[in-house]
């Protein structure tokens, strides 16, 4: 039985390799031959992802008769995206595992598996809508409290530039300028750099 391996991580900083590695002896031990390795960074909300597009398409051409995944949000958070991907591999007999979740979607499988496959679709979906909303009651406390969100400035204004010169002259250190002023270490450098040439000038 020919098998691919999908993988999905949500930021670059997150490493897949303990993922991959727990699938690779998966496909080993179900005695599947491993034809691809299939890894992405992107948001499971989204259906377009192109690792996705890939598995899909291996499918419809007949290329694998398995997919494995590591966890089911791992596979997609919508639980219905989750749900109709997994249907269109099964139109295409190919089979459906979650190897830490002990899921294993076949073609033609039973009543149970589906009902299985939808809790935990579901879960998942809801697991992100949590995440959706701590996110959102924390930048809000955030902006109460006076905290500037997003990336500083690049470019500061000539009485910030003032601002990091005199703290400069005082004998603070980069960081400790950037936090007074609120800008990057890199805006400060850049602010000074400035200043000191149009002196020059």
């Amino acid at each position: 039985m020919r098998c691919l391996t999908y993988h999905r991580v949500s930021t670059t900083d997150q490493n897949p390799a303990l993922a991959g590695e727990e699938l690779r002896a998966a496909a080993a031990r179900l005695r599947m031959d491993l034809v691809e390795v299939i890894e992405e960074t992107g948001s499971g909300a989204r259906n377009d992802r192109p690792g996705l597009r890939r598995v899909l398409e291996l499918a419809r051409t007949g290329k694998i008769d398995a997919v494995l995944v590591w966890k089911l949000d791992r596979w997609g958070r919508s639980s219905l995206d989750v749900h109709s991907n997994i249907r269109a591999l099964e139109t295409c007999g190919v089979r459906f595992v979650a190897v830490s979740q002990g899921l294993d979607v076949r073609p033609g499988s039973d009543a149970m598996s589906h009902l299985i496959l939808r809790v935990l679709a579901s879960v998942a979906e809801f697991e992100r809508d949590i995440i959706r909303e701590r996110t959102r009651l924390g930048l809000s406390k955030a902006r109460k409290s006076g905290k500037v969100l997003g990336r500083p400035s690049r470019k500061l204004s000539p009485a910030k530039a003032e601002q990091v010169r005199a703290l400069r002259s005082e004998g603070r250190s980069w960081s400790e300028v950037a936090s007074e002023v609120r800008c990057s270490t890199w805006a400060a450098r850049q602010a000074t750099e400035q200043l000191e040439a149009r002196r020059q000038w």
